[in-house]
């Protein structure tokens, strides 16, 4: 694809997993420190370069308590952060990286918190968090809390240049596949998954849910019979993946997909193109007719945030 076709992506990008929430804590604890260990490894690129878990860095806190940089410009700054149970109420906690808070951060875990996450950031030129940055996180909505989410969301500079960008790609592949790969083993069926550039941050909404108004309390009980979105790479539950006639019926589809490859527990993985910066308009048209049929009903809004939401502004026939 030449320059003036590839499309230009969107500042960040987001991986996220929608699982049945393990029944008990310690399967919980296991699952996510997976995730949170494998995301790092997979996505960190130079902000891994002086990371470890040894990394202690309460001497840069105590000389930061919230007045002063936090570091010098250019280092590493990591944080952690979770919500704690106390008296019946959840509080959440977020304290920079050591190995006693990270001792207490995976004890925590236990305890299947609504949230937990860790953030990577380079230092700006004030000492503060700034860009590059990786965020990963799981979370449990208070609404649904029998669905979990593996989040990782981490800025696209990478992909901006030709040297990086497919290694890039390829490891935000592979930390997908290996966590759904490992998710099945211990029997826990994947509902929904996706690598995208244009989902909300903070709410963590798709940009289809975006579009339609909808919220999580709205889609996540539903994703055995309907897709939260659909983006440049997009799984499929089992019940939505048999609802499109499955992988067969997808991979005839006029070549809508360039890899389709079934899932062992009855899902579907779906990439559009080969090369993420590929997805273009046609190419994101040619993905909604597809999966038309298990898409929530309704004519999504333009949003109005300055980055570009990859949809097609029509109802689903």
């Amino acid at each position: 694809m030449s320059a003036e076709q590839a499309i230009r992506l969107n500042s960040t990008l987001r991986a996220e997993i929608n699982l049945p929430c393990p029944a008990d804590g310690e399967a919980y604890r296991d699952l996510v420190s997976s995730w949170f260990t494998r995301a790092v490894r997979a996505l960190a690129g130079p902000l891994g370069d002086t990371f470890h878990e040894d990394l202690d860095l309460t001497e840069q806190a105590l000389a930061h308590d919230g007045t002063g940089p936090c570091g010098a410009p250019g280092t590493l700054w990591a944080s952690l952060r979770y919500d704690t149970e106390t008296r019946g109420r959840w509080k959440e906690v977020e304290t920079h990286w050591s190995p006693e808070n990270h001792r207490t951060f995976q004890r925590e875990l236990g305890n299947m918190p609504v949230q937990a996450g860790i953030q990577l950031a380079l230092l700006d030129g004030e000492g503060q968090p700034g860009e590059p940055w990786l965020e990963v996180f799981v979370i449990r909505e208070n609404e649904t809390p029998d669905v979990v989410s593996l989040v990782a969301v981490r800025t696209a500079e990478e992909f901006e240049n030709h040297t990086t960008a497919r290694p890039a790609q390829t490891r935000w592949e592979e930390l997908l596949r290996e966590q759904l790969a490992e998710a099945e083993t211990s029997h826990i069926i994947p509902l929904y998954a996706a690598i995208c550039d244009d989902a909300e941050y903070v709410s963590g909404r798709t940009a289809l849910e975006d579009g339609l108004g909808l919220l999580l309390e709205d889609t996540l009980p539903e994703l055995e019979s309907t897709l939260r979105g659909y983006s440049w790479l997009t799984v499929c539950s089992p019940g939505v993946t048999a609802a499109l006639g499955g992988p067969q019926a997808l991979a005839a589809a006029d070549d809508t997909f360039t890899e389709v490859a079934p899932l062992p527990g009855g899902g579907v993985w779906l990439k559009a193109t080969e090369d993420i910066h590929s997805y273009t308009d046609a190419r994101v048209r040619a993905v909604f007719q597809a999966l038309a049929p298990v898409l929530p009903p309704g004519k999504p809004v333009p949003s109005l945030a300055a980055e570009v939401r990859r949809l097609v502004f029509e109802a689903p026939e």
